[in-house]
């Protein structure tokens, strides 16, 4: 029964190194939101009408994304709840310039002339809105934005796996040249 253990105990370590090593490479996804109407109105931000989906386990995981799009007179932003909560209190104009390109307290934003090497975002925790405007007079027309995210296991998870896999390899390990007298 006791090599029973230690064989489990070398299975389990070798599984949990492999995890660790799949979860440091990481995982990518990748989507296209198409013909997204033009903003209604010159620099002023418009909002998804949902937030964007929360950070699972931000102790766990790193999360990074990516978006470009395919107009040189819009640029994009990610806001926090309390910035999303300010622009919604304030009013519908640009004129006054409240929650406008160069008003935006944005944790993300991108500028036109980013629109093909596109806005990185570190995804945090917290509720965050996706937001977009156009600089100068609004055009007609639709927007589409492509994004990718990468998440990979954060490097202190990575570190307890790798620790407690090495420990149960150590402890699985075959022991050669043990023998019992009979």
């Amino acid at each position: 029964m006791g090599r029973g253990r230690h064989n489990i105990a070398l299975a389990v370590g070798i599984v949990l190194l492999l995890l660790a090593g799949l979860g440091r490479v990481g995982y990518t996804t990748e989507g296209v939101l198409a013909d997204i109407p033009a903003p209604p109105s010159a620099d002023r931000v418009v909002f998804a009408s949902d937030p964007l989906p929360e950070h699972p386990a931000p102790a766990l995981f790193d999360v990074e994304a990516t978006v470009t799009w395919d107009r040189d007179d819009v640029w994009v932003a990610v806001v926090d709840q309390a910035e999303y909560t300010r622009c919604q209190d304030a009013p519908a104009s640009s004129f006054f310039g409240i929650c406008t390109s160069n008003d935006l307290n944005a944790v993300a934003m991108g500028t036109p002339d980013q629109a093909e090497e596109g806005m990185q975002w570190t995804v945090s925790e917290g509720v965050h809105w996706a937001g977009y405007g156009t600089v100068g007079a609004p055009a007609d027309g639709t927007l589409d934005l492509e994004w990718t995210v990468h998440a990979q296991l954060d490097g202190a998870p990575t570190a307890l796996l790798l620790l407690v896999a090495a420990g149960l390899i150590v402890f699985g390990r075959p022991r050669f040249g043990h023998s019992t007298s009979s």
